[in-house]
């Protein structure tokens, strides 16, 4: 008796959303210096963002064990969401040293893709893929596309860094780095 040949996973139509890649920094590092709460504390990360990406139209496609791949249906809406995740990352370091604390890096960028139920795929997931490379701990980076998509009040919070080449590319990326919206306090201090 002949087994069933493996079916391939259906693939989805071609379709245009953000790519977020949040990686953490120096994930061996910490995994090797405490394997068990790295891993505790990244599977309630993940939990907690499980919880939060929806609320901002946003879809967890993996977990990488260090990383996340999610998509948007908006810019504005990744962007928020990708300081809600920093915001998240920096409450779980409380109480912890320098070298004990976790940190992610961030890259957005505006891609079509297609996708089944293990991952998804194209060029620009590929981008944004090699764009988290260039991020620095703490810090949100996205392309040009991406911020050519944002309203007026994100897009001011932007840092023009330049020009990379990124890594198996052949087209260098223009980058931008966002800054986090101003916090808005209440009373004297608000005024002054």
């Amino acid at each position: 008796m002949n087994a069933p040949a493996p079916s391939t996973p259906p693939v989805s139509s071609p379709r245009t959303r953000v790519i977020m890649v949040l990686d953490v920094v120096e994930s061996v590092r910490l995994m090797e210096g405490d394997e068990p709460g790295f891993i505790e504390r990244w599977q309630r990360f993940v939990r907690e963002a499980d919880q939060v990406v929806p609320a901002f139209g946003g879809r967890i496609h993996k977990s990488t064990g260090d990383g996340l791949m999610i998509e948007f249906g908006h810019a504005d809406d990744a962007i928020a969401a990708a300081f809600e995740l920093l915001r998240i990352i920096e409450a779980g370091n409380e109480g912890r040293g320098p070298h004990e604390q976790m940190q992610l890096r961030i890259a957005a960028h505006i891609a079509r893709f297609v996708a089944d139920e293990y991952d998804i795929y194209g060029c620009g997931v590929n981008l944004t893929a090699r764009l988290v490379d260039i991020a620095r701990p703490g810090e949100v980076c996205v392309t040009a596309a991406l911020r050519a998509l944002l309203e007026d009040d994100a897009a001011r919070r932007m840092e023009d860094t330049g020009t990379h080449q990124l890594r198996h590319l052949s087209e260098p990326v223009q980058v931008y780095r966002v800054q986090p919206a101003p916090t808005v306090t209440s009373g004297p201090e608000a005024c002054a």
